[in-house]
């Protein structure tokens, strides 16, 4: 797709690195977002998804063969997660006078709901269990229904300026109950070198997840997190409960020729820890 025209819809951290990576690769990128922020080599549109107004507006009659979506919710709240996921996704589509050829949407993990540690993959029925997890699944269902897309659901997005857990763990807010809680996370770099992968490929899949290879319990991810830090471990308190979370694999990312830069949350937390 080395001559297709992109929009990264909703362009913060992420969708600003996203436009920095496809735009040093040669690509004709655009950004959208209510900042005006953008990045070298980018044509910046300042508009608000929410607002059909001011995205007639900004896009005028340009048209777009890819769309990343890189939305995130303003707060937890329904409302806000219907902006971020329905409304918005849905006003763009509206104001573009030809559809794209193509739609990348960021999603979270968090449609599986699933909370016994099993393993999950792209294909495991989604079962969301909170309302905001629901809306999700909806605006990823009303986007795929009107233009060809990739959904990518991301687990926990850690990177540079993303440190609250380190100042949680070095803070000593942190206590564990001693029970196995599964966690999965996705470096920021690494998700981004995803969103990349499924905008330009020539058959991305309908969904993958975004995560690191390694799935690891939250007491080994914040007892690994002191001892970088120097400081006294989570202390343990209350009785052990049953196992919880779950494990993400990223198979379909890995079958399109995808390895993330980041493997495990060692790797990418010393590389947060090295820069602060």
């Amino acid at each position: 797709m080395s001559s297709s025209r992109f929009l990264v819809a909703g362009a913060g951290d992420v969708g600003l690195t996203l436009a920095t990576v496809l735009s040093e690769a040669g690509l004709e990128v655009s950004t959208l977002n209510r900042s005006g922020r953008s990045v070298e080599g980018a044509t910046p549109l300042v508009a608000d998804l929410r607002e059909l107004m001011s995205l007639r507006a900004a896009i005028g009659e340009r048209e777009f063969d890819v769309v990343v979506i890189t939305t995130a919710p303003a707060r937890r709240s329904d409302g806000a997660y219907r902006a971020a996921y329905v409304d918005g996704p849905a006003n763009l589509l509206a104001t573009l006078s030809q559809h794209p050829a193509r739609a990348v949407l960021t999603s979270t993990t968090g449609v599986y709901g699933d909370d016994d540690g099993r393993w999950i993959t792209a294909s495991t029925p989604p079962n969301p269990t909170r309302s905001t997890a629901e809306i999700v699944l909806d605006g990823e269902h009303r986007l795929a229904g009107n233009v060809p897309t990739t959904v990518v659901r991301a687990a926990g997005i850690y990177g540079p300026g993303r440190t609250h857990l380190i100042d949680r763990v070095r803070d000593g807010q942190i206590t564990v109950d001693g029970s196995t809680e599964w966690t999965n996370r996705i470096h920021r770099d690494d998700l981004v070198s995803a969103l990349a992968l499924a905008a330009v490929h020539p058959s991305p899949p309908a969904l993958a997840i975004a995560v690191d290879d390694e799935p690891a319990p939250h007491h080994v991810v914040t007892a690994w997190l002191a001892r970088e830090l120097g400081v006294e471990p989570p202390a343990t308190v209350g009785a052990v409960s049953a196992t919880t979370g779950k494990r993400c694999r990223n198979s379909e990312l890995k079958d399109m020729g995808w390895e993330p830069a980041y493997p495990s949350f060692r790797e990418g937390y010393r590389s947060v820890l090295a820069s602060i």
